[in-house]
């Protein structure tokens, strides 16, 4: 996940006594994933840019690989950025119908901790160590 921008924005102060997923604390998240898709779109806008820009014809069948390939591997970047500005913006729409922060398997609260390191985050830590330990299970 591209999380350079969450990792540098402010975290949530809480305050004794108050409420989980009170509005101060969903004003705070619905910013924090506004500005992570922005920049995420900065960055892909950027990208198509670069590469309209960049468009050269190499002679040198090797120069014309490693532009390929370099093309590629952006171009799988920019796919997963796009995926994930669709997860946030699946997010944000939690928010406004009062859904986001509790785990969508057994429906206890997420924590404003592990919502600070993955704001996307759909599942409790419990219930998302158990859907690891399938996967593992089942990839064997």
């Amino acid at each position: 996940m591209s999380g350079e921008l969450h990792k540098a924005f402010a975290p949530y102060v809480l305050k004794k006594g108050e409420p989980y997923m009170n509005a101060r604390q969903q004003s705070h998240f619905r910013k924090l994933l506004a500005e992570w898709k922005a920049e995420l779109s900065q960055d892909i806008d950027r990208t198509v840019h670069t590469m309209q820009d960049e468009a050269t014809v190499f002679a040198d069948p090797n120069d014309r690989a490693s532009q390929e390939s370099d093309i590629a591997l952006e171009l799988r970047n920019r796919d997963r950025e796009r995926k994930l500005i669709k997860k946030i913006d699946e997010t944000i729409a939690k928010i406004e119908n009062g859904d986001y922060g509790y785990c969508e398997s057994c429906g206890v609260e997420i924590g404003l901790k592990r919502l600070e390191a993955r704001p996307t985050a759909t599942l409790c830590i419990d219930c998302k160590t158990l859907d690891e330990m399938r996967e593992r299970q089942v990839a064997r």
